[in-house]
């Protein structure tokens, strides 16, 4: 039985229709939905050469970046609210497969719900990738959304 849905949502354009579909799970099966968005910092350490601290460019990437992952977040909360469905939303950081499958693991999710296509290296979560590597690596179930 389906008790605890994952979906790992990213700034793409597919996010909307991969958290309606896992809204949509989570109603049907009456389970948990926990929303995760990964930022992987180390691809924005190209915008400048510091190693040791943000400059202000950096720091104003980051902070948009990672506002952009908290709208998307914010409209799985308001979609999971407007259907009744228990909600928890957490932002991680690192490597988004590995933070996934952590994360999962951790919170003894039954099911990854995730896109196939995301943002590029340059801007975003890498989603086709990460999607292979979560469906490959995890020991829990994943669907895949195209």
């Amino acid at each position: 039985m389906i008790k605890k849905i994952m979906v790992a949502l990213d700034n793409s354009k597919t996010a909307d229709r991969v958290m309606a579909q896992a809204v949509d799970l989570a109603r049907v099966y009456q389970a948990q939905l926990l929303a995760v968005s990964v930022i992987n910092y180390s691809l924005l350490s190209d915008i400048d050469n510091v190693a040791d601290a943000p400059t202000p460019k950096l720091t104003e990437a980051i902070y948009a970046w990672t506002g952009t992952f908290q709208e998307v977040l914010d409209r799985c909360k308001d979609l999971a609210r407007d259907n009744r469905v228990e909600f928890f939303q957490e932002m991680l950081s690192g490597n988004p497969a590995e933070e996934i499958i952590k994360y999962a693991d951790a919170n003894d999710v039954d099911l990854i719900i995730m896109g196939h296509i995301g943002r590029t290296a340059a801007t975003g979560f890498l989603m086709g990738s990460v999607s292979q590597r979560v469906a490959t690596h995890s020991k829990k179930s994943v669907m895949i959304i195209k």
